[in-house]
């Protein structure tokens, strides 16, 4: 049975700094940044009313609001600092769906009775009160906080999932050594290549590889990473990480074992590059890619292919790069892209965060690129496709691409 409730954001601002028309879409954007990458499949949520969402899940027969006790956290610290005059309480209740959206629109006269603990009965199911510092069970007064199952057995049971998961990719992972061809990374300043990016089937193809073959993929060359670096003891290597992946609990535990199977020590020359990443992705779901690979890796690359990308919107310090996969079909489309991302470099100036482009493969493209003084580049008109990784090398602009001689 799937057990259904309603989220509601009460915000106490008694100095009138919230006091603002954007307060109701500031509030859905912070707390829908969290359960975008929290509240994934097979659970589910939505916005239903100003301040209101209603959260489902098909494995529980009780929520636990302490798992939501974060969206409060990130809600008092945004809103109003971390010694802000104002308050942020949620509420929680759990009900039959009627009742659940019936409590969607409940009154702040309503909500304030039920936060001082009074409670006339209206509802029928529990309502927790969840603040930063804190959560109690309303209705019934006193009672339980856990949910059930408890937290901990779903851990296990979603543990027991990625490993599953994990498991059943194994027979089609290629094993180390592997075969793998190589894009050299130039870096147009300085007018040296700095490392190789793998080439993964999106670089090549007509479009992006459904999400189980990407995963086969990046695992594929994860697991090679360790002896290509060894045998290759110089320059960065960019190693590939599907976006719809890692912003989920179980995509990040398929990755991390052979993330940690690379050891620490060749951090200094890892980079991820994140790959099909939206035109704006949330602050959790960049939040949750950064905390996630910041400490096995040096950079961390978002590798888009919309050329408006909204860079202004990335926190600030949280990626390195972002790059730009260009894919039109003809010349028109594909200098159309670029001159677009190379629109606004005050903005990625703003943002800290260097730009570049990916399968360059003319002249006209990469004389484009160098007039935008692209920072980094890479595609065929760069270095060919080769089987030898291209580490830190020396090379004119005047002399591309540049051709391996093994």
């Amino acid at each position: 049975m799937t057990t259904i409730a309603c989220l509601k954001v009460f915000v106490a601002d008694d100095q009138g700094a919230a006091n603002f028309d954007a307060l109701p879409g500031l509030v859905a954007k912070i707390a829908g940044a969290y359960l975008e990458t929290t509240w994934v499949w097979p659970r589910r949520y939505g916005l239903v009313a100003p301040f209101s969402f209603v959260l489902a899940d098909p494995r529980v027969t009780q929520l636990d609001p302490r798992e939501l006790q974060k969206i409060a956290a990130d809600l008092q610290f945004k809103l109003f600092g971390r010694e802000g005059e104002g308050d942020v309480a949620l509420l929680l209740f759990e009900g039959d769906q009627s009742d659940v959206m019936r409590f969607a629109g409940t009154n702040s006269d309503a909500l304030k009775a039920l936060l001082a603990g009074e409670d006339d009965g209206a509802f029928k199911g529990r309502i927790c009160k969840i603040t930063p510092n804190g959560v109690a069970s309303v209705t019934p007064a006193g009672g339980s906080i856990e949910g059930a199952p408890p937290a901990e057995e779903l851990a296990t049971r979603a543990a027991a999932a990625a490993e599953a998961t994990f498991s059943g990719m194994e027979a089609e992972i290629h094993p180390s050594p592997l075969q793998v061809d190589w894009w050299g990374i130039y870096y147009q300043a300085k007018e040296r290549f700095v490392g190789s990016g793998m080439n993964w089937p999106m670089l090549g193809a007509t479009g992006p590889p459904d999400d189980t073959s990407a995963m086969i993929h990046d695992l594929t060359f994860l697991n090679a990473a360790k002896d290509i670096m060894i045998k290759a003891p110089v320059g960065f290597v960019f190693l590939p990480i599907n976006f719809s992946h890692i912003i989920k609990p179980t995509g990040r535990e398929a990755y991390r074992p052979p993330i940690q199977a690379i050891g620490p020590g060749f951090r200094p020359r890892m980079a991820a590059s994140v790959y099909n990443v939206p035109r704006e992705p949330s602050y959790g779901a960049i939040k949750q890619i950064s905390d996630f690979l910041r400490p096995y890796f040096s950079r961390i690359n978002l590798q888009v292919e919309d050329p408006g990308f909204r860079v202004a919107a990335l926190p600030m310090d949280i990626v390195e790069s972002v790059t730009l996969f260009l894919s039109g079909r003809s010349d028109r489309e594909r200098l159309t892209a670029l001159n677009q991302f190379h629109g606004d470099p005050t903005a990625y100036r703003n943002r800290k965060v260097w730009q570049g482009v990916i399968g360059v493969r003319n002249q006209r493209e990469l004389d484009l690129c160098h007039r935008f003084k692209t920072p980094f580049l890479s595609g065929p008109m760069i270095a060919t496709l080769s089987t030898s990784f291209c580490g830190q090398i020396p090379w004119p602009l005047s002399d591309l691409p540049y051709r391996s001689r093994s």
